[in-house]
């Protein structure tokens, strides 16, 4: 989608305009509504983009990456009835991806963060383990695992150990904006481990610190 293109450059207000546009046009685009929804997210604006997380979720019923965002969210507003709602249905959705393909490293991801929210720890251990095992270079997936230690397993030096790749080999500066406001990672934000490998993958994008304002996010 060009508003993605288009937040990688900096235009961000332009990138709303597009994603404006293409919900103006088709209200019912997953597509539209996924971007919407993470466009929000990295803007620190949490409640924002849960309607378009649930959106995307229920327009597509083999989407399990929504609601897993959902996960995020609903553990930084606090809402734990809809924790539980959308951790039952990342896992159902994660488990049929499964059946289809025992090999689909981000799906045990993803579910293993829904697990670790439904209190499955034993679980969700297992499903991170598996993820590694099937594709320990996926450093999309190292992140979504690194999330599930830190929220609910509250392993934080496994978490630490697992996302250090991602910063590594990370190229998107709109990534790096996620992690500036991404709740998940939060209880870790002050640990200097976590602050080195973000401050390098910044310098090597040629990213200015002192230029960046980390998003309140709205609860």
């Amino acid at each position: 989608m060009k508003a993605h293109t288009l937040e990688e450059q900096g235009r961000f207000d332009e990138a709303f305009a597009e994603i404006e546009t293409a919900l103006r046009l088709d209200p019912d685009s997953w597509e539209a509504n996924r971007e919407a929804a993470r466009y929000y997210y990295r803007q620190g604006r949490t409640r924002d983009a849960i309607p378009y997380f649930e959106k995307a979720a229920a327009l597509m019923d083999s989407d399990w990456h929504n609601p897993q965002m959902l996960l995020a969210c609903y553990h930084s507003t606090g809402e734990l009835d809809q924790l539980r709602r959308v951790a039952r249905m990342t896992v159902e959705r994660t488990e049929k991806a499964l059946a289809k393909d025992t090999s689909n490293a981000p799906a045990l991801a993803g579910g293993s963060a829904a697990l670790a929210a439904l209190g499955e720890q034993d679980r969700a251990r297992d499903w991170i383990e598996r993820a590694l095992l099937i594709a320990p270079d996926d450093i999309m997936m190292r992140y979504n695992l690194a999330c599930a230690l830190i929220v609910d397993l509250k392993d934080y030096d496994r978490a630490i150990e697992l996302i250090a790749p991602y910063f590594e080999g990370v190229v998107s500066p709109t990534q790096l904006k996620h992690v500036d406001v991404d709740p998940d990672l939060d209880p870790i934000r002050e640990d200097p481990r976590l602050q080195q490998l973000l401050a390098a993958a910044k310098a090597r994008l040629g990213i200015q610190p002192q230029l960046e304002v980390r998003a309140t996010v709205v609860n």
